[in-house]
């Protein structure tokens, strides 16, 4: 769900339906029961449903609390970073406050809210604190202590990190390695006894099985402990990845937005971690499509932006006011479009046609037309960087 607010310098009008905010909802399979059926159904006093008449105003009702923490995740930006969680859930808690609903579906809801409040609380920090990644390194610390009780062991309180994992590893590998000594003592022992008498045999072999056993269950026990560490491991190492990359992009974008005049272009940064670059510097003669040479040096800051985001897919979107013929807007504004993308794969080194083009004529307008200011911001090109994080 990809939710973009533009700043006109105009009027404002509704973002383009491309821009527009989308909510995805799954089905929830709630049953809905008409009022009459509710009434009916407690009369007869078999089994009784939440009424749709039930009040959203109820402070002692389960709505109250997840609306109350589905606001908390919100101030933490559960909005705008976590969407598709977000307002999937909020459907949800308003389709059950004008119907009504189970206990099930209620109990469902307040999981839901309680992971959506932890994982935006989380986000959060790690965006706002410098020490985000000291804070992932103590979660991470504190698993691998947690293990080491586990299995009656320490790490070497003076470790940290991969080394305490290894650390930790090492003293789980020679727990096993001493148990495996064990069964074999005993295996010797049992060869000696065997030939004295008879009599202990089966107890030793009982006291072995039992060991061998234990050893096994030990070894899987390891390999299990392994496991969870590399995957502890890999998922430190890849949030540390993508925050560090979305902070020198967000740092790369800040320094090319000084680099652009008002009346040039401006950046914006979408949820979904591309952008838009909104050109309004590219002047055109009236009814052609031929870029002037005075143009090269916007269209190389323009290429500066795209090469902050490697390997994204790109789109030029060609717009114009609504002065003419509609059907000769839509013709010359896709000729406007080829006619940058062409120039920002030679800027950029591309194969020709590797950038895509679009023309929209003037369908998607920024401004009213009824002014030249505002005609001015519809005449542009929109360079959509389609990157994920």
């Amino acid at each position: 769900m990809t939710s973009i607010l533009y700043k006109n310098k105009g009027r404002r009008l509704p973002a383009p339906a491309r821009e527009s905010r989308v909510t995805i909802s799954r089905a929830s399979g709630w049953l809905v029961f008409p009022a009459s059926l509710c009434l009916l159904v407690v009369v007869l006093g078999s089994v009784v449903f939440p009424c749709p008449g039930w009040s959203a105003e109820d402070e002692s009702g389960p709505a109250a609390e997840i609306r109350r923490q589905l606001d908390q995740a919100k101030k933490f930006g559960a909005k705008g970073q976590l969407p598709m969680a977000y307002w999937d859930l909020d459907s949800r808690l308003d389709e059950a406050e004008k119907y009504g609903a189970g206990d099930k579906v209620w109990a469902t809801m307040a999981t839901d809210v309680r992971r959506l409040l932890n994982s935006a609380e989380f986000i959060q920090q790690m965006r706002s604190q410098k020490s985000g990644m000291e804070a992932l390194l103590g979660r991470f610390d504190q698993a691998l202590a947690q293990v080491a009780v586990l299995y009656g062991v320490q790490i070497d309180p003076v470790l940290s990190g991969t080394s305490a994992a290894e650390d930790l590893l090492a003293k789980l590998g020679a727990k096993s390695l001493q148990r495996q000594v064990q069964l074999d003592s005993l295996m010797v022992v049992n060869r000696g006894l065997s030939e004295i008498s008879g009599g202990y045999t089966a107890a030793q072999d009982s006291m072995i099985t039992a060991l061998q056993v234990e050893v096994s269950a030990l070894r899987k026990e390891l390999w299990e402990t392994q496991l969870r560490v590399g995957v502890a491991e890999a998922d430190r190492s890849a949030a540390e990845s993508v925050l560090t990359a979305k902070q020198q992009r967000e740092e790369a974008i800040a320094a090319l937005r000084s680099t652009f005049k008002p009346e040039e272009a401006e950046i914006l940064l979408t949820p979904a971690g591309g952008a838009i670059l909104r050109v309004f510097g590219i002047a055109f003669a009236v009814g052609s499509s031929e870029l002037q040479a005075d143009q090269s040096a916007l269209l190389a800051r323009v290429a500066d932006v795209i090469k902050v985001f490697p390997g994204a897919a790109l789109r030029v979107e060609g717009h114009t006011d609504n002065t003419g013929n509609r059907q000769a807007n839509l013709r010359l504004s896709r000729r406007r479009a080829e006619a940058v993308a062409r120039a920002l794969e030679r800027n950029l080194d591309l194969g020709e046609g590797l950038v895509a083009t679009e023309g929209f004529g003037p369908d998607r307008p920024l401004a009213l037309n009824d002014s030249p200011a505002g005609r001015k911001l519809n005449r542009r090109i929109d360079v959509i960087i389609d990157a994920q994080d």
